[in-house]
């Protein structure tokens, strides 16, 4: 670009240096030229743009892969080691709490005293009955005393029939309320008994509702304990997945021991799903659990549900959409032409597709087929290596 060039020169014939100005003009009007044939020049000196390729000569060749038979998947749910029993213990009557015995955290053994009321009234209460029953033992025996009498009376005709009947009706009367009396006092000695709170199985203690010298009513919940004789892990179930969940194999592992895994089993299933996240709660009772699955813990649940006729896997990455309906591209190896078949995906799973609508052995292509046309010529190659993709693989 050291001198004008030709092909300009002769295109624009007028155009010479005159008297140090361009275009035979004056100096203003010679910068102004100047602009203007520098634009000129770099115009002419840029490269020319690169022909386009023609690659319909050599045909595109696409991976291609065999939908496979499902046995089988794993879905996962993340739930809460919970006790089987894990009821309030209360007292059967009301009363000032004297003292509780027991704090969380707090081992208990079945029949060991936790918490008892203020026994006074109940005492009270139980010298009343007694004192009741002790009339009525009287009275029966007055009564029961007055009719052997008057039987006797009434056999040698000095009394009259009427007069008998009274007496037996009397008699019989004072016997209820003896048997009535007796009752009460059996109650009594009851109630006196439940102010005395016991653990009712062995477990832990997990709340503590009720603090020494509140006067709760009869029912209210004290301590609650955890059983020890199972231990369940909680977890809430989507809708989709509660369709043959009694049939899956369960297992459970605890995220401080991931490496451990436990024989679980459904043991309850709520038949109402949650008004607010529309899931099912289920429990899985774990199999001999040991010390590492404590009250609380994080665990997993794994379900091994078995497939259904008709699902088969393809990869992920052969899945393609036409608006909202699911195909994918089948061709056999050293096939020229692909055929758009429709699927249903059934599931999404980490690195492949479950979908209905193909037979198990059905070649499709699994890489690049939003870059496929039906009518595109291309090479199908079955891939043989099931490693990482690497960018550019697909030609």
């Amino acid at each position: 670009m050291s001198s004008f060039p030709a092909s300009l020169a002769s295109a624009f014939p007028a155009l010479r240096l005159s008297s140090g100005s361009w275009f035979g003009l004056g100096r203003p009007a010679g910068r102004v030229g100047a602009v203007l044939l520098t634009a000129v020049l770099v115009a002419a000196c840029q490269p020319q743009a690169a022909e386009e390729v023609d690659t319909s000569a050599s045909p595109r060749v696409v991976w291609v892969e065999p939908a496979t038979k499902v046995d089988g998947y794993d879905v996962t749910f993340s739930g809460t080691v919970r006790a089987r029993s894990d009821a309030p213990s209360a007292f059967r009557v009301g009363g000032k709490i004297s003292e509780r015995l027991v704090d969380v955290g707090d081992r208990v053994s079945a029949g060991q005293r936790i918490a008892s009321l203020d026994e006074e009234d109940l005492r009270a209460g139980l010298r009343a009955r007694e004192a009741e029953e002790r009339a009525a033992q009287a009275q029966a025996r007055r009564t029961a005393e007055d009719r052997t009498r008057i039987a006797a009376l009434q056999s040698k005709g000095h009394v009259s029939q009427s007069a008998l009947d009274q007496a037996v009706a009397a008699d019989d009367a004072a016997a209820a309320a003896l048997k009535a009396a007796s009752e009460q006092r059996i109650l009594a000695e009851n109630q006196l008994a439940y102010a005395t709170l016991r653990a009712d199985r062995d477990g832990v203690v997990t709340a503590v509702t009720a603090e020494p010298g509140e006067v709760v009513a009869a029912g209210h919940g004290i301590v609650r304990i955890a059983g020890d004789s199972e231990r369940e892990v909680e977890v809430a179930i989507p809708e989709a997945q509660v369709a043959g969940l009694e049939q899956a194999g369960a297992s459970v592992t605890l995220w401080a021991s991931p490496d451990r895994r436990y024989h679980a089993r459904l043991r309850e299933l709520s038949p109402v799903a949650d008004a607010a996240a529309r899931t099912f709660t289920a429990r899985f009772a774990i199999d001999d659990p040991t010390a590492d699955a404590r009250l609380g813990m994080t665990a997993t649940v794994h379900l091994q549900q078995a497939a259904p006729e008709g699902e088969v896997a393809v990869p992920l990455t052969a899945v393609w959409y036409s608006g909202e309906a699911a195909n994918v591209w089948r061709a056999e190896p050293g096939a020229e032409q692909v055929t758009a078949v429709p699927v249903t995906v059934r599931r999404i799973e980490a690195e492949r597709a479950v979908v209905t609508g193909l037979a198990t052995g059905e070649h499709v292509v699994s890489l690049g087929v939003h870059r496929i046309d039906p009518g595109l010529t291309l090479k199908a190659v079955l891939r043989q290596s099931r490693g990482p993709v690497q960018v550019g693989a697909l030609r």
